[in-house]
């Protein structure tokens, strides 16, 4: 039998690849997060995320590091995945933790350079990826999606 993987560790990866490329997976018509900005909102929220997720520090190369909205914690290419990224307002309960968003699938990238220890690059389609801390994910591994 087949494990599924997680609503939350699959609409972490969807989540953070959306606001790269500018798709929405589960989403309606733009809300307001705010009076300044016009946001995509998602209709669903994170849920329950596995133990040890958030990590408590960030790796090598700080993913997995704890941000704030508007905190600009993350720093050089990171983001944080709680902030609103591409006009896609994140669902509620997504994990305050700074990642690495790329225009390229995991096959393409030393994993080790851009993820560093203790977290794995996720792919959607080999045209985008993310870097997201194993406890984040089940069993360590990305959903299939």
């Amino acid at each position: 039998m087949r494990n599924h993987p997680s609503p939350s560790a699959v609409c972490l990866v969807l989540l953070l690849l959306a606001s790269l490329t500018g798709a929405a997976c589960s989403s309606h018509g733009g809300g307001n997060a705010d009076a300044s900005h016009d946001y995509l909102t998602f209709d669903v929220a994170f849920g329950d995320l596995p133990p040890g997720c958030p990590p408590a520090a960030a790796n090598d190369k700080g993913i997995g590091g704890p941000c704030t909205m508007g905190g600009n914690e993350c720093k050089n290419d990171l983001i944080c995945a709680c902030e609103p990224h591409a006009g896609i307002q994140p669902p509620d309960g997504t994990p305050c933790v700074c990642t690495r968003l790329m225009l390229t699938g995991c096959s393409n990238v030393n994993v080790a350079q851009y993820c560093g220890q203790g977290a794995a690059c996720c792919s959607y389609m080999d045209q985008a990826s993310i870097c997201v801390p194993l406890v984040c994910l089940p069993d360590g591994t990305c959903p299939a999606i």
